[in-house]
C-alpha cells in the first residue's frame, strides 16, 4: 500500500474497507509537531460509526466529556490514565476501555500515546 495517504476520512465505497493501522500511526506521528499536545484524524465516518486515530504527547489530555453513543478507547502505544467518576484507571498499550452512552470520562497521556477511538451513534 505504498504511497497511500491514510490521514483522511475514508468512506465505505464498497462492502468493506481495509486500513493499515501501522502506516496510519506512522503518518500521524510524523505530523504531530512539537508544541501541540495532540493530533487526531478521522479514519472512518459512515452510518453512525466514527473511528478516530489520536496521538497525545506526554501530559496531553482529552478533557472530561461524554459521547451520545457507546465509545471505546484502545491504546495502541504508550500509556494513559482514564478518569471515570472518582476512579482513575491505568490503561497501557494493548488495552481497550469501553463506555456506555453519556458516561463522563477524561484521558491523560502518561507518555506519548496513540489511541484508536471508536464512537457509535446514540441508539434511538
Amino acid at each position: 500500500m505504498a504511497g497511500h495517504n491514510y490521514l483522511r476520512t475514508h468512506d465505505l465505497a464498497s462492502e468493506h474497507l481495509l486500513i493499515d493501522l501501522g502506516e496510519a500511526v506512522t503518518e500521524l506521528h510524523g505530523l504531530a509537531p512539537d508544541g501541540q499536545n495532540r493530533r487526531a484524524v478521522t479514519l472512518v465516518k459512515q452510518g453512525g460509526l466514527s473511528v478516530v486515530l489520536t496521538h497525545l504527547h506526554a501530559g496531553g489530555t482529552l478533557a472530561e466529556h461524554s459521547a451520545p453513543g457507546t465509545t471505546t478507547v484502545q491504546v495502541l502505544d504508550g500509556q494513559v490514565h482514564v478518569q471515570v467518576g472518582n476512579e482513575t484507571l491505568d490503561v497501557p498499550a494493548g488495552r481497550l476501555i469501553a463506555f456506555d452512552a453519556r458516561v463522563r470520562h477524561g484521558v491523560e497521556a502518561l507518555e506519548d500515546s496513540t489511541l484508536l477511538l471508536t464512537l457509535a451513534q446514540a441508539q434511538s
